[in-house]
């Protein structure tokens, strides 16, 4: 990949082995999250519980928000491996280490092999997409299959074979019933647009290709593949699923309370979500015109996905993980084809790698220090200067400090914040006490999204404590109160006691991370103490 020597070929196969380590450590040791993680996790396992896969049911209510791919993919999961958190996440961590592959596959048919292996190195380890890599979501399920899409088509619009062009329908069903149908414009736009640049917007070359595309052939297989589960939801759920339908998807799309148009809010959300190789994809864009013909399908890829979503009202920085593969394709083009010839350039060019790298390690440092993880996090730091210097491969210099810092990150710090996540905890002592499943779980004054799983029953949220003396006083109770009111409610049984983070969603992972660091030095105002009582 880099000059070829023994020593260095070594060395780059362990930086492989580690990544994959990094990828796949540790995806079970944390309690399901709260909120988005708890709606996949609950959901499947009722699925399974159930025995019904068509319906999706959280907290024993229907659930209209997303179409049901990573639900069943979760669930199949539960049914081979068992219910957990490990099998929760595994098929996300799957497709996700599969997206990386699909990327590689991509640049390998557009560009040279070491094209490839410079996007995957780059995709792998990009910021946003890892971290969704641990996560029971849709966003990397979408990732894959959006990604999948695309493989198909570039293949067989190269060898002008429609039997890929068929499977990349038959990919683009499936991404229909991962995220839904909006996606279909999005890659829809993607394709048009690529072939009227890769045709120089000849219209009658354009149309040629349309034509190879058989989209007679093709709607009518999206619309069976992607479209059965939503009409099947429709003519049982009839104006109540259609309601929330139009909620996720039009009224996201052009409502104001996102944001407006901010036309730069992508833009830095590429800034930190694609380190460690952001700057590197900044420094592409910007030097992108004398290489453009061989970037159209990456360059379609971005310029249509910005678009649309810069349009639309609603933003959310998840929303264009997905650009990630074409965003990696285009830094590994420049990673392994430019060298800047002049000495002011090769200085900017030189910056885009060491910034991102001492960010890293800086972040390492600070994770090691705020959390108080062991000493020889620190010594394992110190081993990355010279691991670089040996290498003499500065393109190399933010995926290794970007690899260290993840390494930290799982095996460190998320087996250290679950000291402040007692989840697991709560659903033990449910089952000690060996309360039946009918009798629900009444949380005062709030909602854990988690509950519902660790519990396995059903949860009444944001209860008044009044309605809680009200229940105690008409016979049996299984409640999770505050612990000042526990004096209130007389001879109960306690079955747990402990802190639970208060300050919202754990998706906001900065925010909950401060409040754990502020915990592991004394400071416990990020949490409230609960207590979980029971009366027959």
């Amino acid at each position: 990949m880099i000059k070829g020597s023994l020593y260095e070929k070594s060395f780059l196969f362990f930086l492989f082995f580690l990544t994959v380590f990094v990828f796949f450590k540790n995806i079970g040791v944390n309690d399901i999250w709260i909120p988005n993680e708890s709606f996949y996790a609950e959901s499947a396992m009722e699925m399974v519980k159930s025995g019904n896969y068509l319906d999706v049911y959280y907290n024993y209510t229907p659930r209209f928000n997303k179409p049901p791919m990573t639900y069943w993919l979760v669930a199949a999961s539960y049914k081979i491996f068992g219910i957990s958190e490990f099998s929760a996440r595994l098929p996300v961590v799957v497709l996700s280490f599969f997206s990386v592959v699909l990327t590689y596959l991509i640049a390998r048919k557009i560009f040279c092999k070491r094209t490839s292996v410079f996007s995957a190195m780059v995709m792998v380890l990009s910021l946003q997409f890892i971290v969704n890599s641990r996560y029971a979501s849709p966003e990397n399920v979408l990732t894959f299959f959006f990604t999948f899409t695309l493989y198909f088509f570039i293949k067989g619009y190269k060898e002008r074979r429609f039997l890929f062009i068929f499977l990349s329908y038959f990919a683009l069903g499936l991404t229909v019933l991962t995220k839904g149908y909006p996606y279909i414009l999005i890659i829809g736009g993607i394709v048009f647009l690529y072939i009227c640049l890769e045709n120089s917007f000849n219209l009658r070359k354009v149309l040629t290709d349309l034509r190879f595309l058989r989209l007679h052939i093709g709607i009518p297989l999206v619309l069976a593949v992607g479209f059965w589960w939503y009409l099947y939801m429709y003519f049982k759920f009839g104006r109540q699923f259609l309601d929330v339908l139009m909620t996720e998807t039009l009224k996201r799309a052009v409502s104001k309370k996102g944001g407006g148009l901010a036309p730069l809010f992508y833009f830095n959300v590429i800034l930190w979500g694609f380190l460690p190789y952001s700057l590197v994809a900044y420094f592409g864009l910007f030097n992108i015109k004398n290489h453009f013909k061989k970037l159209i399908f990456p360059f379609s890829w971005i310029v249509i996905m910005l678009g649309i979503f810069t349009l639309a009202k609603g933003k959310i920085p998840t929303y264009i993980i997905q650009m990630h593969p074409a965003l990696s394709i285009l830094t590994g083009y420049f990673l392994a084809n430019y060298e800047p010839e002049s000495g002011a350039w090769k200085r900017v060019y030189s910056l885009i790698f060491q910034i991102p790298a001492l960010v890293f390690l800086l972040a390492s440092c600070g994770v090691i220090c705020f959390f108080k993880l062991p000493y020889y996090f620190y010594l394992l730091l110190g081993l990355v200067v010279p691991f670089c210097l040996l290498l003499k491969e500065i393109k190399l210099y933010p995926f290794i400090s970007a690899l260290i810092f993840f390494f930290i990150f799982t095996v460190g710090l998320l087996p250290a914040v679950e000291r402040f996540r007692p989840y697991d905890g709560i659903g033990r002592a449910v089952k000690r006490a060996n309360i039946e499943k009918s009798v629900p779980l009444i949380v005062e004054n709030y909602f854990w999204h988690n509950l519902p799983f660790y519990a396995e029953r059903k949860v009444i949220r944001d209860v008044p404590f009044v309605e809680i003396i009200n229940q105690l006083n008409k016979g049996r109770i299984l409640a999770l109160v505050k612990s000042n009111d526990v004096k209130k409610l007389g001879n109960v049984k306690i079955l747990w006691k402990g802190k639970l983070y208060r300050r919202g969603s754990e998706s906001r992972f900065a925010i909950f991370l401060k409040y754990v660091a502020k915990a592991i030095h004394g400071d416990f105002k990020g949490f409230e103490d609960r207590v979980l009582i029971y009366k027959e």
